[in-house]
């Protein structure tokens, strides 16, 4: 009988998890390996890669199609032939949405420095469905229906959170209570940070006692682990470092991911320069960038 293969077992517990909270979907695992691994390589890829990638993910080849189809109608994916083969590439219209989140996926730190501005904003009534809107994009926090803390001067909030005749308070310094701590650590994802590093701890473990890995398998655990750290870290409110609390687990958890990353990395790119094409050949080189991932700027 043959040794079972950790990593292999890794990722069929990973995908069993993932289908038993109903997270694993074809339409967001496809982004997540267009903007992680294609984007730096050039950006185009062809369907035949896709499917090779989603099926050892256990997406068959027609929840692959109808993902696609799905995507190009919402103008997420370009598609172009070349004789019998289909390529994809993310569309020009979402570049930049891409290209934000992915400064706050790779990111060395959520964490805001300890000195950087706050802004405690006190609404005269109920917030308009404009300012709720703009609290996400905004990175503030709604500590309590009229109260909004922002990390920023007031000079800087949008016009959506500078309501008539509300009142605005701007400190260097903030103590918060229990309940505002307890609203900021919500704000943190830390359940979800704290579950996602139990959950690939044991895959650190596994590569750092040199366990067999296939290239396939790093290009699948790669894409899978930045699928489900995608979904967490789009989500982490940025906070000075100040206002956290010690057993934030979010430095920690992010560390792992970026130490797993740099371990998969090379495996990963290897089945990409052997099985991915596009309509001219082999993928270009990887940009310079894709190296830097996870660092200090």
């Amino acid at each position: 009988m043959s040794n079972p293969d950790p990593i292999a077992e890794i990722i069929a517990e990973r995908l069993t998890a993932l289908q038993a909270a109903q997270r694993l979907s074809a339409w967001s695992l496809i982004v997540s390996f267009f903007g992680d691994a294609i984007g730096p390589r050039g950006g185009v890829v062809s369907a035949g890669t896709v499917q090779s990638v989603m099926q050892r993910l256990g997406i068959g080849a027609g929840a692959v199609r109808t993902a696609i189809s799905r995507l190009s109608a919402e103008g997420w994916i370009e598609r172009t032939r070349e004789g019998r083969n289909s390529f994809y590439r993310l569309s020009g219209d979402v570049e930049e949405t891409v290209l934000a989140a992915e400064r706050r996926i790779y990111a060395a730190s959520s964490l805001l420095p300890s000195n950087s501005p706050r802004s405690l904003l006190i609404a005269p009534g109920p917030l308009p469905d404009t300012s709720l809107q703009a609290l996400e994009t905004s990175g503030a926090l709604q500590i309590a229906p009229q109260v909004i803390l922002c990390f920023a001067p007031g000079s800087e909030l949008p016009a959506a959170l500078r309501l008539p005749g509300a009142t605005l308070a701007e400190t260097q310094t903030l103590a918060p209570g229990r309940a505002m701590r307890d609203q900021i650590a919500l704000a943190r994802q830390e359940s979800e940070m704290e579950a996602l590093r139990q959950a690939y701890a044991p895959v650190s473990r596994s590569l750092e006692a040199n366990e067999p890995l296939s290239p396939e398998d790093a290009m699948a655990l790669r894409c899978l682990m930045i699928h489900e750290w995608r979904r967490v870290a789009l989500r982490v409110l940025a906070v000075p470092a100040d206002l956290v609390d010690a057993n934030d687990p979010e430095p920690e958890t992010r560390s792992l991911i970026a130490a797993i990353y740099a371990r998969l990395l090379g495996a990963s790119e290897a089945w990409l320069d052997a099985n991915a094409t596009t309509p001219s050949g082999p993928l270009p080189p990887a940009d310079p960038r894709l190296a830097c991932r996870f660092r200090p700027a």
